[in-house]
This record gives structure tokens, C-alpha cells and sequence, in this order.
């Protein structure tokens, strides 16, 4: 059996021989969510020292061009419940928590948290619940404190027919202007195509964008302001006040998803943050 379910641990992340990214060193499912763990450097612990966390309708290969630039140390990238390669959910609320949860579990204290729009929301309430497990969040484009999605994605049963029947071509070039050449936008497509998936970004579509919600993380986001930095694209700007103390880093001529448009500007900025901290989180994984 370990066989079998390493096999088929295997065609799921090649997406049954599509994959064109470097193996990870470990990859899995824990508690139905996917994890990539990379070794960029021997460390004496089995625990991460930065997580990357998606938005939507990506999966955490979108991270992959920046997580091929790290060259020290071990890092894990996640899909979100319900979307990518992770198993589907029944009640949202409680799987979140468990997701939480999970993620805890891979980081080694004072760790950084990198997460881009849907993926802010469970950074946040990550360093919400495990304080020592994260000493730096870096929120690309945190879509509560950004302009509200179009009312028609708002409205779950008009944005599951877009995503079901709009042409993936169409999708796919508001993502990035290449569309489904760029790789990190084709496998979201191929995401996409599965019916639990597009039900899910629907139904996180709806939940995200209600007054409440996008209320109570930005609250959360001036709580824990002392450990956040902000990266948003020039034409996403922020449109809600926040803390001053918030560090904000512009990337010129991006949209809401700059890790995948100009990747080499969103690594420079991540670049001295995970130097920073990256020699106190392996000291204390050792420990």
C-alpha cells in the first residue's frame, strides 16, 4: 500500500505526466491538503521556514518560478481546501481551521507566511491562532483591503456558470497576458475544469467579498500589523485606509497577481525577508 499511495502521490503532482516543474523533495497529502516541501539547503529538521499560500483560481504551482530562485533553506507550498490538488470540503468554516491547523504543523517557529489574495485570509488567521509559528506575513494583493470583485462574481450561481462555460482562453488571458502559455495560468485552468473546483472558487468568491468578511481581515490585518508587509500591483491599488506602520511595496505595471506577471520584482522584495529571518528559524528547528 505505501507503494500504491506514493505512486499516486506521484501522478498527481506531475498532473498524470503534465507537470514541467522540479520535483519537490516531499509531496503529499496531509489531512487532504497538498503539500510540496523543498530542500534548498541540508537543515536539521523536518519543519519549513516559509510557507507559500495561493489565491484563487490558482494552485500553489503558481508559486513555483519564485521557489526555483530560493537557494537556502526548506520551504512548502500548499493548496487551498477545495482548490488545486486538495480535497473538496462540507462545511467551510470548520475546514479552514483544520487547514490551519495543518499549515502549523510544517513550520518551525519564527517563520514567514507569503500568501497572495484568497491566501491572505489564511495567513492571517494562521498568525492569528500560532503567534510563535509566524514571525513575518507578506500579503500579495490582500483582496479585502483592494476593489471589491465585479457583482456578478458575487453572486454564487452567475460565477459558477462563468467558470464552468467561459472559454478557459478568456479566463486565461485576464490572469496574464501570455493566458495558458504561461504555465502557472494553464495548470489553474486545468484546475478549473474539475466541477468541484469551480464550485468551490465560487462559493469562496461570495464568502470573500461579504461586508462582514472583508471587515473583520481588515481588522485582523491592523492587529497583527507588526509582522506584516504588503505587496500589491499598480493598477490593484489599496482602497481601504490601514496602519501606517504597514510596510506597502508598489510592483509598477502589475495587476492583482504580480508573483505570476513580474515575478523577478515580487522576488526581490520577498528576497531580504527570508534572509532575515531564515537563519533564526533554522537555528530553532534544530533546537
Amino acid at each position: 500500500m505505501p507503494y500504491f499511495s506514493r505512486w499516486i502521490d506521484r501522478l498527481v503532482f506531475t498532473r498524470f505526466g503534465r507537470m514541467q516543474v522540479p520535483t519537490p523533495n516531499s509531496f503529499s497529502y496531509q489531512n487532504r491538503y497538498w503539500i510540496e516541501i523543498y530542500t534548498k539547503q541540508p537543515v536539521g529538521s523536518e519543519k519549513v521556514s516559509a510557507l507559500f499560500l495561493h489565491g484563487i483560481p490558482f494552485d500553489s504551482a503558481c508559486w513555483s518560478p519564485i521557489i526555483n530562485k530560493i537557494t537556502y533553506d526548506q520551504v512548502a507550498m500548499m493548496d487551498l481546501p477545495g482548490l488545486g490538488r486538495s480535497g473538496s470540503y462540507e462545511m467551510m468554516e470548520d475546514n479552514n481551521h483544520q487547514f490551519i491547523d495543518t499549515a502549523a504543523e510544517l513550520l518551525a517557529p519564527n517563520s514567514v507566511v507569503i500568501a497572495h489574495s484568497l491566501g491572505c485570509l489564511f495567513a492571517l488567521n494562521l498568525a492569528k491562532k500560532y503567534p510563535d509559528k509566524v514571525a513575518r506575513l507578506i500579503l500579495i494583493s490582500p483582496y479585502f483591503i483592494q476593489a471589491q470583485a465585479a457583482r456578478m462574481f458575487q453572486i454564487q450561481a452567475i460565477s459558477k456558470l462563468i467558470f464552468r462555460f467561459v472559454p478557459k482562453d478568456v479566463i486565461a488571458k485576464d490572469l496574464h497576458p501570455e493566458g495558458q502559455q504561461n504555465l502557472s495560468v494553464r495548470y489553474a485552468m486545468d484546475s478549473l475544469r474539475r466541477m468541484s473546483v469551480s464550485k468551490h472558487i465560487s462559493e469562496y468568491m461570495h464568502h470573500i467579498n461579504l461586508p462582514q468578511q472583508r471587515a473583520a481581515q481588515t481588522a485582523l490585518l491592523s492587529e497583527l500589523r507588526s509582522k506584516i508587509e504588503i505587496i500589491v500591483g499598480e493598477k490593484d491599488p489599496i482602497v481601504t485606509p490601514i496602519s501606517p506602520d504597514i510596510p506597502v511595496h508598489i510592483i509598477a505595471g502589475a495587476g492583482h497577481n504580480p508573483h505570476v506577471t513580474h515575478v523577478e520584482a515580487v522576488y526581490d522584495h520577498l528576497t531580504p525577508v527570508l534572509t532575515k529571518y531564515i537563519s533564526t528559524t533554522a537555528q530553532l528547528s534544530d533546537v
